[in-house]
């Protein structure tokens, strides 16, 4: 048994998904997910779990499989110190790559971000699976899709703001892409695809239209996805041919959802704004991207 926990925004929860299934498979154990932080208080932003969106079987442990691990009682402890039916606890030591998790011996309960395609190299089909959309797309969301799937160039470009300005604590940590970020990454894009059309994605789009849209060639800015509709955005940033991401998990996987073998996707060279050992970005961006 594989317990994961769940923890952070949308595109968080898909990391901790793909890695919980890939290790799952890897070690031949069933797989639960702990989804108590969205229930609890904290100082971090408010999230909700958001997975149900999606076609992806997800079993939620409850209090008392989580306690074995978290709380354990007198008998478990016993278990845990002669190694007859022990339990282990791992934590993610920083956000690069940690080959190691996959020789935890169930049953485990990991806790971590796990931000990287190398966690379920191998598995990326049965990601893709899972990560199917559950409800049909709005009217206008399947206009637009339409619209996009019918250009040979359709580029999406995200801008997250959000918290990562609102908040000090978190623009500390991530800080956010400049404007010359994304003036340098459409130069980029005209470099190699031919005649690009440009969709805006953001959380922030008044920003947007007054800051980054005048200076877009042929742009179209998506306004109409808002809260519980905002993962219409992912998959219409999946349906692009090309793409330019934010130093966001929310459009990594809107590229990555995006199938075609020949995609290019720019993304940030600077993931974080902190500079720390945990906060180590090497391994997020998979290695046919390009940073700038």
């Amino acid at each position: 048994m594989i317990i994961v926990k769940m923890q952070g925004g949308l595109g968080n929860q898909m990391f901790q998904y793909a890695f919980g299934l890939s290790i799952a498979q890897k070690l031949k154990s069933r797989l639960y997910f702990d989804t108590t932080f969205f229930n609890q208080e904290h100082n971090l932003t408010p999230r909700k779990y958001e997975l149900d969106i999606f076609n992806a079987k997800i079993n939620i442990a409850g209090d008392k499989l989580i306690g074995k691990f978290i709380s354990p009682g007198k008998l478990q402890r016993l278990k845990n110190k002669t190694g007859v039916g022990e339990t282990t606890a791992y934590t993610e030591s920083s956000l690069n790559y940690h080959a190691d998790v996959f020789s935890v011996k169930p049953p485990a309960y990991l806790e971590g971000f796990w931000p990287s395609e190398l966690y379920f190299a191998g598995y990326q089909q049965l990601v893709r699976n899972g990560f199917t959309f559950k409800a049909p797309l709005s009217t206008e969301s399947m206009h637009l899709a339409n619209i996009i799937q019918q250009q040979q160039n359709a580029v999406s470009l995200h801008i997250r703001r959000g918290d990562y300005v609102s908040s000090a604590s978190t623009n500390q940590i991530h800080g956010t892409c400049s404007l010359s970020y994304y003036q340098t990454a459409i130069d980029r894009i005209k470099q190699h695809v031919e005649n690009p059309m440009f969709y805006l994605f953001s959380d922030d789009t008044e920003w947007v239209a007054q800051n980054l849209l005048p200076v877009v060639p042929k742009a179209t800015l998506i306004q109409h996805n808002h809260g519980n509709d905002s993962w219409q955005d992912m998959a219409l940033m999946s349906k692009c041919r090309h793409h330019i991401i934010a130093n966001s998990s929310f459009s990594w996987w809107g590229a990555w959802l995006n199938p075609y073998q020949n995609k290019m996707v720019i993304a940030p060279k600077n993931w974080f704004n902190a500079t720390s050992e945990y906060f180590n970005a090497a391994d997020i961006i998979p290695e046919n991207w390009t940073t700038i």
